[in-house]
């Protein structure tokens, strides 16, 4: 399902320019160390905004680091299908 409905999703709405007089900076509200843990079969992952309170997150917000891996022949990891697979 896409995050926007729209006849023609080769023309989206495009976002106004912020007028620079609005604008203003926001305060760093935490710094953490993204916990390391494992997914889908076994593979390794970061969890950048693990525990962080959602009401604080944008919905579109996902970021996990999976970082470099070797495998042995015969040994694929990885996740059932779902919306980001191979992202």
């Amino acid at each position: 399902m896409p995050a926007i409905t729209v006849p023609d999703v080769t023309v989206l709405p495009r976002i106004p320019t912020p007028d620079p007089v609005t604008l203003r900076e926001r305060p760093l509200k935490a710094l953490s160390t993204a916990p390391s843990g494992f997914e889908g079969e076994g593979f390794p992952v970061r969890r950048a905004f693990a525990g962080a309170d959602l009401a604080d997150l944008d919905p579109f917000i996902h970021m996990d680091q999976m970082g470099e891996v070797e495998y042995a022949p015969g040994e694929p990891k990885g996740t059932s299908w779902h919306p980001h697979r191979g992202f």
